[in-house]
């Protein structure tokens, strides 16, 4: 498996522990490794992640 295969797939992980997370804290925390791990696969495969997806977990949570 490549490293960014690897990446994609850890942040998959963390989006099903942020779906079974027990709290709130912990979703939010895991929805973020989700959102790094991808960050991190994108750049690697080359492809620009606009800075405003930088925020978008933080604005969901903000939203509920």
């Amino acid at each position: 498996m490549s490293t960014v295969d690897e990446y994609h797939k850890n942040a998959r992980d963390c989006l099903r522990w942020a779906a079974r997370a027990r709290t709130e804290e912990q979703r939010r925390q895991f929805l973020t490794l989700a959102r790094d791990w991808t960050q991190s696969a994108l750049g690697l495969e080359g492809v620009p992640v606009p800075m405003e997806l930088d925020n978008r977990v933080h604005r969901f949570d903000d939203m509920q």
